[in-house]
């Protein structure tokens, strides 16, 4: 597409293109008449010299049969926090921030000595 420049997102995008067009058996020139391109422009495509736009991206899917998602990197995804995580961290985060209030009011003056002791023994 005019005015971007291609990038290594582009060139893993078109050798995808290139496997999906080749197990299905199609022709550069079969594909590029499809999508509206001369074959010189699918090979640039293909080598992730020039981007592809959605629509004809969405066409050669449908030719090949596969799916478009896998035109596209697969972001990773972190795994499900287990119960104990999730109690672990929220535990962590509350006692976090326990402490930062305790500072802060003690940093004020309103904390000191027994009214201290008291505070933690309330909180216990």
């Amino acid at each position: 597409m005019a005015g971007q420049p291609a990038t290594d997102v582009d060139v893993r995008i078109g050798a995808r293109i290139s496997a999906a067009r080749i197990r299905a058996r199609l022709t550069q020139r079969t594909v590029a008449a499809e999508i509206g391109v001369s074959a010189a422009q699918l090979q640039k495509y293909e080598k992730g010299t020039n981007r592809i736009s959605a629509i004809a991206l969405s066409i050669i899917a449908k030719l090949t049969g596969a799916p478009i998602a896998s035109f596209f990197d697969v972001p990773e995804t972190p795994a499900p926090l287990t119960a104990p995580q999730t109690v672990d961290r929220a535990r962590e985060s509350l006692c976090d921030a326990a402490e930062a209030y305790f500072a802060a009011k003690q940093r004020e003056g309103e904390l000191t000595g027994a009214s201290a002791i008291a505070f933690i023994g309330a909180a216990a």
